[in-house]
Parts: C-alpha cells; sequence; structure tokens
C-alpha cells in the first residue's frame, strides 16, 4: 500500500512538472500573414491556362458556365462546412462569379486572393 501511494505521488508530480514547462502556441490574428498576388502569378496563370485550355485530355471552353463551376469549387475548398464565410460575403463575390475565366486568362487573381484573404 505504501509503494502504491509513494508511485501515484510520484506520477502525480511528473504529471504536473511536465505541465508547468508546456507552451501552447497559439496563432492569433495578427499573425497569419495576408496573401496577396506576386508578379509570377500573373504570368502562371495566363500560361496554365492557356495550357488547359488547348492541351487538356477533355476540351473545355472556359466561358461563364465553367467560371461558375470553379467558382463553386473554390468557394468549397476554402470553406467545406460553410462555417466560416457569411452569406452576404458569398453573395459579395458571386457577382464575380461569371468573369472568374476571364481574370484566369488576363493573370488577374485579386478575387481568388481576396476570398483567401476573407476566409
Amino acid at each position: 500500500m505504501n509503494m502504491f501511494f509513494r508511485l501515484t505521488a510520484l506520477a502525480g508530480l511528473l504529471a504536473i512538472a511536465g505541465q508547468t514547462f508546456a507552451v501552447e502556441d497559439i496563432t492569433r490574428a495578427d499573425q497569419i500573414p495576408v496573401l496577396k498576388e506576386e508578379t509570377q502569378h500573373a504570368t502562371v496563370s495566363e500560361r496554365v491556362t492557356s495550357r488547359f485550355t488547348r492541351s487538356h485530355y477533355r476540351q473545355f471552353d472556359l466561358d461563364q458556365a465553367f467560371s461558375a463551376k470553379i467558382f463553386d469549387r473554390y468557394l468549397n475548398l476554402l470553406d467545406y462546412s460553410h462555417n466560416v464565410l457569411l452569406a452576404s460575403d458569398v453573395e459579395q463575390f458571386a457577382k464575380k462569379k461569371t468573369e472568374l475565366g476571364d481574370e484566369l486568362r488576363s493573370g488577374k487573381l485579386d478575387v481568388f486572393y481576396d476570398l483567401y484573404n476573407l476566409a
């Protein structure tokens, strides 16, 4: 009985000592970097879009319907459970939903970065 008490006390002391040295690294909102478009991103976007529209095994048109699919998939990627973005945020970006194909062709990725930073 005495040995059991000693082992329990020792285990308790070790647990308390371990918790005192544990440091919690919690990331605050002001520590998260804001992503922004860099110069090479426009060139990469133009080249990848051109390559996919010309050389993909399944031919497709980067029209308004396909742009809407891109928007919906990107939105689901960012907020799959629909618990991060507000409906007003989604409505704000949904106005440009059909223009994303043109923006990818021209290398303007502002909508994608703005939506990512909002999420």
